[in-house]
């Protein structure tokens, strides 16, 4: 199968002999040294193969020997994957030719298999496959890769990418057996890899980098340690996942294995952005750098935080302004993190210069990042009040228009921090936030009946994703001055925050929205000032029996979420007073047919009850409303029992 001119063969015997040889190629079979030897002849045959597929299987059955015995195979192999990476480190320039890649240049592959076979089947299945392979190459046109500057960051680097895959696969299989190997030139080489604009280039040199830090001596750590943290602060910085999540397995393995003392030398470097990964977005970089934090630092991450204090937040600053929507939103989390769990006394100098890169974030095209620097600011404001005075008059403003804001979380997150930075200040502050309640809560008796179901996935913001407008084909703005989208995502590319305060949006907001965001702002301030907000329970009401446009069943679900903080807060006394035109709303909800607006509105049922006890409100109620508070399965069973003189539970389920 190695001599055959079809890939696929040459594939599946590669494939099929680093199968073998954990069994074949172990120290005590019969005839291990052998075999091992001609797996590496056969590797390094075919280390620089045409067919992509081959390189790669060659480097992990290279990994699989080097796993079997130790330091023979990569002493083999050595030379020749080393000298394949240095000769094809440089792109070759020269125009590329039309061939798709793995095509062979004599010949199919179906014709080489039938001349193996011979016979008259053997020619009628090349006749065949030669029909086939015509039919193809007519639907199929064959795309010449770019040229010059043109050319991708992934074309022209031939067999660079394998290859490095291969010195990956031979250091990580033998381990401590790789250390007589480690010289100072393959390090340079290595470090080389991780600023290779090839991003399959830089995460096969991160893997390498920590499979060689696993073999570094004790004299080899205290020597080398800190140029190793500063190179792997650069891949946990990437912007590209796969390379983020091969640097995080390098940094795990390098602070695992590095002496005490290097460790304190390598925090400052290596510490930041390992905090940092453990809100990236991607779900394999996040999750991995969580356990990494468990395994490196135990019990003392808040210490070690404190103690590197202005290298961690310079770090969140700078990752603030990246190109990357997603790297911006971790860092404004982080941000957030050191706020509420860091001590305050390391933390509140820099929060000025923390509260200036969120205020940035807090324009962003991308709701996530606002969302998360919406609760960074508040959570900044209520853990260093003085030291965020001089942003105030900056973020009071951005705060009240986020309560307008398209996105649901955004709107309570804004009037979270609201209701924070009217306890840490009071007086003028929080007389703004009533101020922009009075306004905003009533604007819904203004919506339109014509309320957009989908609106916030209509494609008439800069950044929307659902929803595409139709354009013609031969349109001229068809194809310029369109959206970019992330490589690998449905996330498109976002700017950073530049001062405006549209933020990109462009649709208009509905008035259903001004009064969510109020509705929430009334909850949380309700404790502050419990008489002025039981004097908005008229309105509420109002609004909850609005039925007049579309969203007014995810209106009724931020009313009756919201109602019983608001009745905790000013107290039973002063909400019974509005108990009778509370309740028909809530019984219509009960059973309205939107599954969100009726479980919140039995969860509020439930709360009433036993609010102000079982048998008072069942005192208020019409027959059919009795009926249906004690046959619902929305409402959750009474807390009264019999001895605390209430009704019975309710005769049907407690499943939510």
């Amino acid at each position: 199968m190695l001599e055959s001119g079809r890939w696929e063969d040459r594939l599946g015997a590669i494939t099929g002999l680093t199968l073998a040889v954990p069994a074949l190629g172990a120290p005590a079979a019969p005839g291990a040294a052998a075999f091992s030897a001609q797996c590496c002849d056969a590797c390094l045959r075919f280390l620089e193969d045409r067919e992509p597929r081959v390189r790669l299987a060659i480097a992990d059955c290279i990994g699989a020997l080097s796993a079997a015995d130790g330091v023979a195979a990569p002493r083999r192999c050595f030379a020749a994957v080393v000298s394949s990476i240095r000769e094809n480190f440089e792109r070759d320039f020269a125009e590329p030719s039309g061939e798709l890649p793995g095509r062979p240049t004599g010949g199919t592959g179906a014709g080489d298999s039938a001349a193996v076979d011979g016979g008259p089947e053997g020619d009628t299945a090349a006749a065949e496959t030669d029909l086939l392979g015509d039919l193809l190459g007519a639907a199929y046109t064959a795309q010449v890769p770019g040229r010059g500057d043109m050319r991708h960051g992934t074309e022209g680097w031939k067999c660079l990418e394998t290859s490095c895959r291969a010195l990956q696969r031979m250091m990580e299989g033998s381990g401590h057996a790789f250390r007589p190997l480690v010289s100072d030139d393959l390090r340079r080489l290595v470090y080389r890899t991780l600023l290779h604009p090839n991003r399959f280039v830089r995460e096969s040199g991160y893997f390498a980098t920590g499979a060689m830090a696993e073999t570094f001596t004790g004299d080899e750590m205290e020597r080398l340690g800190e140029e190793v943290a500063g190179k792997l602060r650069d891949g946990l910085s990437d912007n590209w996942s796969q390379v983020r999540f091969a640097a995080s397995t390098a940094a795990r393995k390098f602070v695992l294995a590095a002496p005490e003392g290097v460790r304190e030398r390598a925090w400052p470097l290596v510490l930041p952005p390992m905090c940092l990964n453990r809100y990236y977005v991607a779900e394999g970089v996040r999750l991995y750098s969580q356990e990494s934090w468990r395994l490196a630092v135990g019990t003392r991450g808040r210490d070690l935080v404190a103690a590197h204090a202005p290298q961690v937040v310079d770090y969140y600053i700078e990752q603030s302004k990246a190109n990357n929507h997603a790297v911006r939103e971790a860092a404004c989390a982080c941000m957030a993190e050191l706020m509420a769990k860091v001590d305050r006394g390391a933390v509140a100098p820099h929060a000025p210069a923390m509260l200036r890169a969120l205020v940035n974030c807090f324009k962003d095209d991308s709701w996530p990042v606002r969302d998360a620097a919406c609760t960074a600011c508040g959570r900044c404001v209520a853990s260093c009040p003085e030291e965020s005075r001089e942003v105030l008059p900056e973020l009071l403003p951005l705060w009240r228009a986020h309560l307008w804001d398209n996105i649901p979380s955004v709107r309570q997150n804004s009037a979270q921090s609201l209701s924070m930075a009217a306890r840490a200040y009071g007086g003028e502050v929080a007389e703004q936030c009533w101020a922009a309640l009075d306004e905003l809560l009533p604007k819904a008796l203004e919506q339109p009946s014509d309320s957009k179901r989908f609106g916030g996935m209509d494609n008439i913001t800069q950044f929307g994703v659902a929803g595409a407008r139709r354009i013609r084909a031969n349109d001229v703005d068809a194809h310029t001055n369109q959206q970019m989208f992330s490589c690998g995502s449905l996330a498109p590319k976002l700017r950073r925050g530049g001062g405006c305060m549209d933020h990109g949006f462009k649709r208009e907001q509905e008035p259903w929205e001004a009064t969510d965001g109020a509705l929430h702002l009334l909850a949380e301030l309700a404790d502050l000032d419990p008489p002025r907000a039981a004097s908005h329970l008229p309105l509420v009401a109002d609004l909850a029996g609005l039925q007049t446009f579309m969203h007014a069943f995810s209106l009724q679900e931020t009313v009756f979420r919201c109602l019983p903080r608001i009745a905790r807060a000013v107290g039973k006394r002063a909400f019974k007073g509005h108990l009778e035109e509370l309740l028909p709303p809530l019984f219509r909800a009960l059973t309205c047919g939107h599954q969100l607006a009726e479980h919140a509105a039995g969860a509020c049922l439930g709360f009433v009850r036993d609010l102000i006890g079982p048998n008072i409100l069942a005192g208020r109620l019409e027959p059919d409303q009795a009926d249906l508070l004690r046959t619902s399965p929305l409402v959750p069973p009474s807390s009264f029992g019999a001895a605390g003189g209430g009704a019975a539970p309710p005769a049907v389920g407690t499943a939510h």
